[in-house]
C-alpha cells in the first residue's frame, strides 16, 4: 500500500497566504504535509460543501462530530490539517502501490537434426499469474442528498440542528469502505509456441542459410473486480424512512404513504427488493442493504498472435568481392495476424454500476512485411582506413487497418585505425495503431471540464475572447462546469501509422596501450510525428477557441452546448496529432584487469553507463508548434543519468556494487510561457545517488544462489514525487536459489 511508504505523508501543495501576485519573488504555492480532504470520508461527510448547519462527520458508530478545519488550502476540495484529521480522505490510504503477484512458468525447448542441412527446433512456454490489485472503495462526493424530517438512520440531535439553521437536506460524501476495496483478482494465462526450421544448401557454389518459423500465442485474463456500487440503488436505499405499520426503517420506494405525488423509484436493479441502508459511521448498514446496493465485476479478456514469416542469408562471393570482402544479404518475410477481445458482464454493459456503460469490443488486423539488409565492407586494412563498410535495410509493410509503410535505414561504420572506430546511422520507422487504439467501441463516460469560455479562464489564451464570441458565448458568461459532463470516446479506424525520423553517430575507442579497456559514446537526435494521441475531453474544449485565426471547426464541431451556453458533451477519441522530439548523448566506459597483477586471485571489472539529456520537446498536437512542452530537467526526465559498476569475481563468486546517480530535477513545467521556481517551493526534487550490493555463487553446475541488500544507504526521494524513476522502497535485503533441472 501506498500508505506504507514512509516518506509520502500525505504531501501535497497548497496556496500560499503571502503571495501577493505573479513575479512578486514569493512562491505561489508551498508543499505541506497532511494534505486531505475534509468533505469525504469512510464514515460520511454531512454538508460536504458546507451549509447553514456546518460540515459534519460521524465516528465508527455513527455519532455525529464536527468536522476538522483546513488550516491552507490546495483546492476546493483539498487542504492542509497540520495537526492531521481523524476523519479525512487521503488518497495514499487506498492505492495499491505494488499488486501482489504468484506466477507459475512451465516451458520447454527441443531440437532435433534431421541431417547435417536441416534443424528441427520449438519452444512451448506457459505462465500462469495470478495477480490481487487494490483500487478507492465506490464512492458518491457530495453528490447525493439526505432528507433531514425523515431519514430512518440520522442522529435526532443532529437532525434538530440542521431543522433550526433551516435545512431540509444535505449534501452527502463517503467512501463505502465498509463495501470493501474495489479489489481486482486477475487471473492471467499465457501460451507460446514457437516452431521452425533452419539449415543450410547450396547452389552452384553460393551457400544460403534459411530460417522459416511459425509463432502461436494466446492470453486469457480474468478479472473480477469486487464491491462496485450501484448508484442508482444506492438512491433508493439512502432515502429511508420509519414504516409506520413496523416502527421500522425501510426504503421510501417501500412505503406508499411516504411517497409524494409524482413519485418514482431510481432503482437500477431488483427495485422491490430495496434495503434501507445506514450511511453513517462505518459498518453500521445491514448486510442485506451492502448486497443490495453493491455488485461484483466481471471482465474476460483474449489476446491472440499468430506468426509465419522466414529468412534466408547468403553473399556475393561467388561472383564478387569488393577489396574490403564480399556483400551479405538477408532477405525476409513475415505475416502476422493479431486479435483482442473483451466481453464485459451484463451490469456493466447495461452502466449500472458506478462506471459508465461499456459495451464488449473486439478488433483484429493482419500485416504483411517484406524486409531486406545488406552489408557493404567497402574497405579492410589499408593507411587510415583499418576498416570501412555500409549498411542498409529497408522493410515494406501492408497493415490492414493502416494501409502500407516503408521503414529505412542506412549505416556506416569507419575505423581508421584499429583502436579507433566511428559509426553513425540515420532512418526512419513507423509504429502502427494497436487494436484498441484503431477498434475500441464508442462507450459513454463521464469527464470534467473547465470551460474556456468562462469569464475565468477566457483570458488564459489571447485567442479565446474572439473565438467564444464567434461561437456564440456571450462575455462575461458564468459556466456550470463543477459537475461532470457527458461524453463519448473510442477507438478512431481512421488512424495513420506514427513514424520518426532519427540519426545516430558514435565513436569507439579501444585503446592498445592497456588491455580490456573501452570508450564508446553516442549522439541521437530522434523526432516522432503523427504520434497517436488521446485527445481529453478538456484538450477539445480548449483546442476548438483557442486556435489562431477562427473557432476551430473540428473541434468545435465535437462539442455539444445547450441553452444555457453550457457544455453537456464532448465527443473524443484517438487521432494522429502529437510530435516528440528529443536528443542526447549516450556514454560507456568498461574495464576489466586480472588480479594477479597484484599477487591476488581473481578478476575484476570496472563500468560506467550514462545518458545526457540534451532536448526533450512535445507538442501535444503538432500543428501548434507555438505551444511547445518542454521536459528535460522536470521529473521523470533528468538532464544527467549515471550508473557504475564494479563487480570481483574469483572461482565460482561474484561480488558486486552498483551505484545509480540521478540528476536534480525540478517540479514545475520548464516550458516557454511554462512554469517558474516560483511557482512552489520546494520546487525540486534533489540529485539522488543510491547503492546495491549483491553477491552470487555457483555451487554447482544446476545450482545457484545469490542475495545482497538494496539501496545500502537508505536514500529516498522527497516523498512527494512517486516517479518511478527512483527507488521509493529504501533499504532492502533479498536472497534466490535457481535450480536447473
Amino acid at each position: 500500500m501506498s500508505e506504507d511508504i514512509r516518506q509520502f505523508e500525505g504531501w501535497g501543495t497548497v496556496a500560499n497566504p503571502a503571495d501577493t501576485g505573479e513575479n512578486d519573488g514569493i512562491p505561489d504555492r508551498l508543499r505541506r504535509r497532511n494534505v486531505s480532504s475534509e468533505m469525504i470520508h469512510a464514515n460520511g461527510v454531512a454538508n460536504a460543501f458546507g451549509g447553514a448547519a456546518g460540515r459534519w462527520v460521524f465516528d465508527d458508530a455513527g455519532n455525529p462530530l464536527v468536522q476538522t478545519e483546513r488550516d491552507l488550502s490546495n483546492s476546493f476540495a483539498f487542504g492542509s490539517f497540520p495537526d492531521g484529521c481523524d476523519y479525512c480522505f487521503n488518497g495514499e490510504d487506498y492505492e495499491n502501490y505494488t499488486p501482489a503477484v504468484e506466477k507459475i512458468n512451465i516451458g520447454s525447448t527441443f531440437n532435433y537434426d534431421i541431417n547435417d542441412n536441416i534443424n528441427f527446433y520449438s519452444d512451448v512456454k506457459y505462465v500462469r499469474s495470478d495477480i490481487k490489485q487494490q483500487f478507492q472503495p465506490s464512492f458518491r462526493f457530495g453528490n447525493v442528498s439526505v432528507n433531514v424530517q425523515d431519514n430512518a438512520f440520522l442522529d435526532a440531535g443532529l437532525r434538530q440542528t440542521m431543522l433550526d439553521a433551516g435545512q431540509s437536506s444535505f449534501g452527502f460524501a463517503k467512501f463505502f469502505d465498509e463495501l470493501g476495496n474495489r479489489s481486482a483478482d486477475n487471473v492471467r494465462e499465457t501460451f507460446r509456441y514457437v516452431g521452425g526450421v533452419r539449415g543450410g544448401f547450396t547452389l552452384s557454389e553460393t551457400m544460403f542459410d534459411y530460417e522459416t518459423f511459425y509463432v502461436y500465442g494466446r492470453t486469457d485474463n480474468q478479472r473480477k473486480t469486487l464491491n462496485d456500487l450501484i448508484p442508482n440503488n444506492f438512491l433508493d436505499s439512502l432515502d429511508s424512512v420509519i414504516d409506520p405499520d413496523t416502527g421500522l426503517a425501510a426504503c421510501r420506494s417501500q412505503v406508499e404513504s411516504a411517497q409524494p405525488d409524482g413519485y418514482t423509484s431510481s432503482a437500477s436493479v431488483n427495485s422491490a427488493d430495496c434495503v434501507a441502508y445506514n450511511p453513517f459511521g462505518l459498518n453500521n448498514a445491514s448486510q442485506e442493504a451492502k448486497d443490495w446496493i453493491s455488485a461484483d465485476v466481471t471482465r474476460q479478456d483474449v489476446i491472440t498472435q499468430e506468426v509465419i514469416g522466414g529468412t534466408l542469408t547468403t553473399d556475393s562471393s561467388e561472383f564478387f568481392e569488393l577489396q574490403g570482402g564480399a556483400v551479405d544479404v538477408v532477405v525476409g518475410f513475415e505475416y502476422r495476424e493479431e486479435t483482442s477481445e473483451t466481453t464485459t458482464d451484463e451490469f456493466t454493459k447495461a452502466g449500472f454500476l458506478s462506471g459508465a456503460a461499456t459495451p464488449d469490443a473486439f478488433g483484429e488486423y493482419d500485416v504483411s512485411e517484406y524486409f531486406i539488409e545488406i552489408n557493404v565492407p567497402l574497405i579492410k586494412d589499408m593507411t587510415l582506413i583499418h576498416e570501412l563498410s555500409v549498411d542498409a535495410a529497408y522493410r515494406s509493410a501492408d497493415y490492414s487497418h493502416a494501409g502500407k509503410t516503408e521503414a529505412w535505414k542506412v549505416g556506416m561504420f569507419y575505423s581508421p585505425i584499429e583502436e579507433l572506430s566511428l559509426r553513425g546511422t540515420i532512418g526512419e520507422a513507423v509504429r502502427a495503431p494497436n487494436i484498441g487504439e484503431a477498434f475500441d467501441p464508442v462507450s459513454p463516460g463521464f469527464a470534467t471540464v473547465s470551460d474556456p469560455c468562462d469569464a475565468d479562464n477566457i483570458n488564459d489564451d489571447p485567442d479565446r475572447v474572439a473565438n467564444c464570441a464567434a461561437i456564440g458565448v456571450p462575455s462575461g458568461f458564468q459556466a456550470n462546469d463543477n459537475v461532470s459532463v457527458d461524453t463519448l470516446s473510442g477507438g478512431n479506424p481512421e488512424l495513420k501509422s506514427e513514424s520518426s525520423s532519427s540519426m545516430t553517430l558514435g565513436l569507439v575507442w579501444v585503446p592498445t596501450f592497456v588491455d580490456n579497456l573501452s570508450f564508446t559514446i553516442d549522439y541521437y537526435d530522434i523526432d516522432i510525428e503523427d504520434a497517436i494521441l488521446f485527445v481529453d475531453a478538456q484538450d477539445i474544449a480548449d483546442n476548438c477557441v483557442d486556435a489562431t485565426g477562427g473557432p476551430d471547426a473540428g473541434y468545435c464541431s465535437q462539442i455539444d452546448r445547450n441553452a444555457s451556453n453550457d457544455i453537456e458533451l464532448v465527443r473524443s477519441g484517438y487521432l494522429n496529432a502529437s510530435a516528440i522530439y528529443t536528443k542526447g548523448l549516450e556514454f560507456q566506459a568498461s574495464y576489466k584487469m586480472d588480479m594477479s597483477t597484484f599477487d591476488m586471485p581473481g578478476e575484476l571489472s570496472f563500468g560506467l553507463l550514462g545518458n545526457h539529456l540534451i532536448e526533450l520537446e512535445r507538442f501535444e498536437f503538432q500543428d501548434r508548434p507555438d505551444e511547445i512542452n518542454d521536459e528535460k530537467g522536470e521529473v521523470g526526465d533528468p538532464e544527467l543519468q549515471l550508473r557504475m559498476t564494479i563487480d570481483y569475481r574469483i572461482d565460482d563468486l561474484q561480488l558486486s556494487w552498483a551505484t545509480r546517480y540521478i540528476d536534480r530535477v525540478v517540479t514545475y513545467d520548464v516550458s516557454p510561457n511554462g512554469g517558474s521556481p516560483e511557482d512552489l517551493a520546494q520546487g525540486w526534487v534533489p540529485s539522488l545517488t543510491t547503492h546495491d550490493f549483491t553477491a552470487s555463487y555457483r555451487v554447482s553446475d544446476n545450482l545457484f544462489v545469490n542475495g545482497g541488500i538494496r539501496n545500502v544507504f537508505d536514500k529516498l526521494p522527497p516523498g512527494y514525487t512517486n516517479d518511478a524513476l527512483y527507488d521509493l522502497v529504501g533499504r532492502r535485503a533479498f536472497v534466490g536459489m535457481k535450480v536447473n533441472f
